[in-house]
């Protein structure tokens, strides 16, 4: 199996697991009783442990190739998966270590496949693992959270969370096995490089600028990444509900990012984000109307419009850097460590945002969260604020 066939094969797997699990994380943690407090704590945490694991990425670079990361990456989230399994209703006792072993797996993936796919993926077979990854990674978008949430529903007490986590267990299983059992696959990656004292990354103009737009877009999706759907649960009690909003934000922005890739002129650079930051302004209309079912899968809808342009922006901008300023897998370690140390710290100072208004202002009822989201969609002016000149950031990299 060609390196590239076998990456992508690794991508889905991961993908198949994440859509039938991870998103219903928050609402296994409602049903078990532990409350908005807990889970909000859990995904601070896991935050807090992927900005660490980023900012040690040169480090850990230098003792593990980046075969043997992802290797550990997917490992460490089947051992995650499989004491939720074991654990049943005391998870609720243990969400912290919980926490911290999702998050430095899923660090270790996520950097491990940034780097092996620059190695790994040749200029040739670029359109091709771009195109059929995005293609079954928007096919599975659709297909299994609204499948993982009917089992959940149809099977009788907590065991519907039990099959769709065994099921997302199993695949992780297979993608571990897929990388071990390329013995040739260390060797094309190359071993891990020991940088020598006192090395520097060089000195790109702009880059400042990029990741600082990084952090915003963490801003951003700390609050978006899951508190939607987390009070569509509780105010439903439905996991279909939960898996069609994930399916339906998953169906729009890969229309959204196919429709950026092949935009040309005004639309595929400023006026898309013009369009992105307006369409993030309708969420203020949160502010005059009460949080039922509808009015939280139209802000899913906004949320998933104006999601993409900005990452698409951003992300190419990085990419672009990433790949023409880089001297090794070194560099391109320690500069996509970088990246995701912003994006993520961003994350984290949206959700200790929520934390600091919970403890301060005493338990948040479920209507007082339209004040929060809809207030939040100011965010996206500070990003288009920072973004405003991504053409001559697009240009400083070209």
């Amino acid at each position: 199996m060609k390196p590239v066939t076998r990456l992508f094969f690794i991508s889905t797997g991961w993908t198949l697991a994440m859509y039938s699990a991870s998103n219903f994380i928050g609402a296994w943690f409602w049903d078990i009783g532990t409350g908005i407090l807990p889970i909000l704590l859990f995904y601070t945490i896991l935050f807090v442990v992927m900005v660490l694991s980023f900012a040690s990425a040169s480090k850990i670079r230098r003792r593990l190739s980046s075969a043997r990361m992802m290797t550990l990456g997917i490992i460490l989230n089947a051992i995650y998966l499989a004491l939720l399994l074991i654990l049943k209703t005391k998870t609720r006792q243990y969400y912290i270590p919980l926490a911290m072993l999702d998050g430095l797996s899923s660090s270790f993936y996520w950097l491990s496949l940034f780097v092996l796919a620059a190695s790994w993926v040749k200029s040739g077979q670029a359109a091709w693992y771009n195109s059929w990854t995005g293609t079954i990674e928007a096919i599975l978008g659709l297909v299994a959270p609204p499948l993982s949430g009917w089992i959940i529903q149809a099977v009788p007490g907590l065991n519907g969370y039990r099959v769709v986590f065994f099921v997302a267990f199993l695949s992780l299983l297979a993608c571990a096995w897929l990388v071990l059992s390329q013995r040739q696959l260390e060797v094309s990656t190359g071993a891990p490089v020991l940088a020598s004292e006192g090395r520097h990354l060089p000195v790109i103009p702009g880059w400042r600028r990029l990741v600082t737009s990084f952090g915003v877009l963490g801003l951003r999706d700390g609050m978006y990444f899951f508190v939607p759907s987390l009070i569509l649960y509780i105010v439903t009690r439905s996991t279909i509900l939960l898996g069609l909003f994930n399916a339906m934000q998953a169906a729009i922005e890969g229309v959204v990012f196919w429709a950026l890739t092949r935009a040309h002129g005004p639309l595929a650079g400023r006026m898309g984000l013009v369009l992105a930051t307006g369409v993030s302004l309708l969420a203020l209309g949160l502010l005059w109307v009460p949080l039922g079912t509808g009015v939280l899968f139209l802000l899913g809808a906004i949320i998933a419009v104006s999601y993409p342009a900005f990452k698409v922006a951003l992300e190419s901008s990085a990419l672009a850097l990433i790949t023409q300023n880089s001297r090794d897998d070194e560099d391109r370690t320690q500069l996509t460590g970088i990246k995701e140390v912003w994006i993520n710290s961003g994350r984290l100072v949206s959700l200790v945002f929520l934390l600091i208004l919970l403890a301060s202002l005493g338990p948040l009822h479920i209507p007082d969260f339209r004040w929060i989201l809809g207030l939040w969609a100011f965010v996206p002016l500070i990003l288009y604020a920072l973004s405003r000149n991504i053409r001559s950031v697009l240009s400083d990299f070209s």
